[in-house]
């Protein structure tokens, strides 16, 4: 083993949260941390996915504070068309067609296939809706694989990833880290989680939507969440578990990508100064 601990970081699944954990890794990054693999479940991958790939920080923080990443998960919708289509149509059916935020992702990170990203190593989660089974991703085409694990159920159609037809990886591991517990090169696990405080209802169905399905993958990923601990200490990893605790971010109000950032960033900074700081 060597004399710094090999530090492998995993990104919760959290709606629109991608500038928190982008914050939050270009902190580390900042202090000198470097990480051995990274991995993200939905807007985690998305972030996962650009640091991986070896994108400048600034471009990273440019990237996901823009309004237009959020909205090429719909840019492609044929609005009512699709609709209709999926509904009578399609056996996994969604309110917009994500094809365009593929399209999006392959302006930041080509045509790249995860299997070449080695500094860091990454996966990313995806749920296989025929199988019924997660998918951890480390083969494949990048931007797909960050769309796809993206692809909140019912809110966006499913795509298709290597020949299965996938939605969000954050269905069943928020923060995946399940192929890391037999990884000899890595010493220390790290997940940073982003959770918000509880709120009156929005009026706006959109919204109500969306609480509906976060809450509905809270209650799943929090045993989860305790069944991971559990493993990773049978298997000798020793676990971090950060989190960040701030608002829903809404598409409505993209300025607070921002603020959301910048909460990432300072969660890093307590986390090194904590827990890292003494031991690299």
């Amino acid at each position: 083993m060597s004399s710094s601990p090999r530090i492998a970081i995993a990104l919760g699944a959290s709606f629109m949260g991608y500038a928190t954990h982008a914050g939050f890794l270009a902190q580390l990054h900042a202090l000198g941390v470097r990480p051995v693999a990274v991995s993200g479940s939905s807007a985690g991958a998305i972030t996962a996915g650009l640091y991986a790939a070896g994108l400048e920080q600034e471009a990273i923080r440019q990237a996901v504070l823009s309004p237009r990443l959020y909205l090429s998960f719909a840019r492609r919708t044929k609005w009512l068309w699709h609709q209709l289509v999926n509904s009578f149509l399609h056996r996994y059916p969604g309110f917009f067609d994500p094809a365009g935020a593929s399209t999006h992702f392959e302006s930041f990170v080509g045509k790249r296939a995860i299997e070449s990203l080695s500094n860091p190593r990454l996966l990313i989660a995806l749920s296989d809706l025929s199988k019924h089974e997660t998918v951890f991703a480390r083969s494949g085409p990048l931007a797909t694989a960050m769309a796809a694990s993206a692809c909140v159920p019912m809110l966006f159609s499913p795509m298709e990833f290597e020949g299965r037809m996938c939605t969000d990886g954050g269905v069943a591991h928020e923060s995946p880290i399940d192929p890391w517990f037999k990884d000899d090169d890595i010493d220390h696990i790290v997940i940073h989680r982003i959770t918000q405080p509880e709120k009156k209802p929005s009026r706006l169905p959109l919204h109500r939507m969306l609480d509906t399905i976060a809450s509905s993958h809270a209650a799943m990923n929090r045993q989860i969440l305790d069944d991971r601990i559990e493993l990773a200490r049978l298997h000798g990893k020793k676990l971090s578990i950060i989190v960040t605790h701030h608002s829903r971010p809404s598409p409505f109000f993209p300025g607070r990508l921002k603020e959301c950032y910048d909460m990432g960033e300072n969660t890093a900074r307590q986390f090194f100064d904590t827990q890292l700081s003494g031991c690299l």
